[in-house]
């Protein structure tokens, strides 16, 4: 895919240009590609690809934990099990099905925090993003995540995203979760998805 953002004068978008140029281009136009102070903004796909690949890691970190305990369970995403295996765990709560569900909840919760809050707090970057060639800044300044700002932007974007398997919540998680990937590429001027306008950060090219 190409990173595509500023239609041209005959109205189809054309290739991002470069920091220099963007920062001719009018602010409403330039926000969606540079930082305030010119550094290229990431685009939204590479974003979703870095998003998969670091679930992808958590998950795996969380079954290699459960693997020793006799509990290793299929997990696709954040904590995510198959329908039967959850409807089991929530409605019969004496099962072994009720104990790995709640371990499997609370371990992806702890391991991608403490993944995602260490790894942008000091390098800036998830294994992810690293591989898209991609960061997180402050949307103002050149600087990392300090540590209240990457807990803000883990809480709002990560957080729900551990809950999509549980009842009654799984629901409103996985569509908050949609909303919020979709920000960048459809409503919001600056290219920042609600966990980025929260925590006052954005997703940069490395």
């Amino acid at each position: 895919m190409s990173d595509q953002w500023i239609p041209g004068h005959d109205g189809r978008p054309r290739p991002t240009p470069t920091a220099e140029e963007a920062m001719l281009l009018p602010p409403t136009q330039r926000d969606r590609v540079v930082t305030p102070d010119g550094v290229p903004l990431a685009a939204w796909w590479r974003r979703l690809v870095a998003y998969w690949i670091d679930g992808l890691l958590v998950a795996i970190a969380v079954q290699a934990v459960l693997l020793p305990l006799g509990l290793l369970g299929p997990v696709t995403w954040f904590g995510s099990m198959p329908a039967d295996l959850v409807a089991e765990a929530w409605t019969r709560p004496g099962s072994g099905a009720w104990w790995y569900a709640v371990l499997m909840l609370a371990l992806t919760l702890i391991a991608s925090a403490a993944y995602t809050v260490l790894m942008l707090t000091r390098l800036g970057w998830t294994v992810g993003k690293r591989v898209l060639g991609i960061r997180v800044r402050h949307r103002d300044h050149e600087r990392r995540p300090t540590l209240g700002e990457a807990a803000t932007r883990w809480a709002v974007q990560l957080a729900p995203g551990a809950l999509t398997a549980v009842p009654w919540l799984g629901g409103a998680a996985g569509l908050w979760v949609l909303i919020d990937g979709l920000r960048p590429l459809i409503w919001n001027d600056r290219r920042q998805a609600f966990h980025d306008s929260a925590a006052g950060t954005s997703v940069v090219m490395a």
